[in-house]
């Protein structure tokens, strides 16, 4: 009789167990994939120095569990609180920014993006974030950054230029963001560069992983009242965002500050 229950009580536990299994392997073949992609970047390496007009190497590699969907390379400047100056014989410089989505054939778990990314000729120079980010076929994001010097980084250099009383308020998707600053150059505004972009998101369904760059060339004279209202996208993603504002004088130097702000549903 003992060995009639046990016997009972292991076929009770073998069935139990396929039945987890089963159910484990329905969950995954419903398509639950929880596993973000993996990103590893190569080149360029951290602080890795590129010439004005010259090539950034692209050597990053992406991986998946399940199946690869895109990926983007965002590039925007890292100039909060430092100066730049512009190369020598360029007329005018402004902050390099880029961003490129590229979508990958079906059934894909690893790809290796190499590509070069050409720096403007007229591009401010400075330090600068390459990002690339990846989603998967279950919209599952990771994304990795290393920060590069365009040209040189004239960290402490004073040119005369201040962005004092930044102001910026939370927006609403589909709605307006507001940013005013206070903005003085000695030797004359040139340009007032604005880069939106986004912190640690991930974009679901329709959502965008929203930027924004544009360069106000309708400011000028010594000092000038920055006010701006940026219409934002009605499917941008809610999160933490980051500005950053660049001035940049009639003789091709600049200075930047940043600020952050959200974007709320």
């Amino acid at each position: 009789m003992k060995i009639f229950n046990k016997n009972i009580f292991y076929l009770f536990t073998i069935t139990a167990a396929l039945g987890l299994t089963s159910c484990s392997d329905d969950d995954f073949s419903d398509g639950l994939d929880n596993q973000a992609p993996v990103v590893t970047i190569h080149e360029p390496t951290s602080d890795e120095a590129v010439a004005v007009g010259g090539e950034v190497h692209l050597d990053v590699e992406l991986e998946d569990d399940v199946e690869l969907a895109s990926y983007k390379i965002e590039v925007h400047n890292d100039f909060d609180g430092h100066d730049h100056d512009r190369p020598f014989g360029v007329e005018q410089t402004i902050p390099w920014s880029l961003n490129q989505t590229q979508e990958l054939d079906p059934g894909q778990t690893n790809y290796t993006i190499h590509q070069h990314l050409e720096v403007p000729e007229n591009a401010a120079e400075g330090a600068y974030h390459v990002g690339i980010i990846v989603l998967d076929q279950a919209g599952n994001q990771s994304e990795a950054y290393v920060r590069i010097i365009v040209g040189e980084e004239h960290s402490g250099e004073e040119h005369g230029i201040t962005i004092t009383d930044v102001h910026t308020e939370d927006a609403a998707k589909g709605g307006e963001f507001h940013v005013e600053a206070s903005v003085n150059a000695e030797h004359g505004i040139q340009t007032i560069s604005v880069n939106l972009h986004g912190h640690d998101l991930t974009p679901e369904g329709d959502e965008e992983d929203w930027t924004y760059s544009n360069d106000f060339t309708t400011y000028s004279g010594n000092s000038a009242e920055f006010v701006e209202h940026i219409d934002v996208p009605a499917n941008a993603t809610a999160g933490e965002y980051h500005i950053t504002i660049t001035v940049i004088d009639t003789e091709g130097h600049t200075h930047s500050e940043g600020s952050h702000f959200h974007i709320t549903e």
